[in-house]
């Protein structure tokens, strides 16, 4: 099981990781997910914690992927 901490640096890390391999910028992610450009901004630098699953699916269409995706942790 993922610990708090683990998971909030693995999503940040992964979403911005699969957002540089798209060559998507972080204002063209946050339109495309119907998301707050300020929220994708903490949550790629894990300064929110906790973002709700919903933002993460929401991240995770845009991106064309899944959320086990964004959320597995890698070494």
């Amino acid at each position: 099981m993922i610990e708090m901490n683990e998971f909030k640096n693995t999503v940040g890390v992964n979403i911005k990781s699969v957002r540089k391999m798209l060559n998507i910028s972080q204002e063209d992610l946050a339109n495309k997910a119907c998301v707050k450009y300020s929220n994708l901004v903490k949550i790629e630098n894990s300064i929110i914690i906790k973002p709700s699953v919903y933002t993460v699916y929401r991240i995770a269409k845009a991106l064309d992927t899944s959320v086990e995706h964004l959320i597995e942790k890698r070494d």
